[in-house]
């Protein structure tokens, strides 16, 4: 978990996707819309960065692992293209399977 974590700070979230989205994975984000297999979660995580104006707060602030599911609390602050402002403090459930995320949801 604190390899997804230190990717995500640094910079590095395709490469965290690419290594612990199982080819399965389920991501359901903020919207609700439930995107399915890894190379299309991949897809819609990048249109989101890339639709990203400007970042003024984007903290890690915690984590909890229990069995084969885990919470990471994000404390965000940024400009989205198209959607405006997403200034929340949010957590990511991942459901693991096999070493890798297969279904990941984001509430706020």
């Amino acid at each position: 978990m604190e390899e997804i974590v230190t990717l995500a700070l640094s910079g590095r979230g395709l490469e965290a996707w690419e290594k612990f989205y199982h080819p399965d994975a389920e991501k359901i984000d903020l919207d609700g819309i439930s995107i399915q297999g890894k190379e299309k979660v991949i897809a819609a995580n990048q249109t989101l960065l890339g639709n990203i104006t400007e970042v003024r707060t984007f903290v890690h602030a915690g984590t909890v692992v229990k069995g084969s599911r885990s919470f990471i609390v994000w404390d965000v602050d940024f400009d989205v293209k198209d959607l405006g402002t997403i200034n929340t403090v949010e957590v990511c459930i991942q459901d693991w399977q096999d070493g890798q995320i297969i279904k990941e949801r984001f509430f706020a």
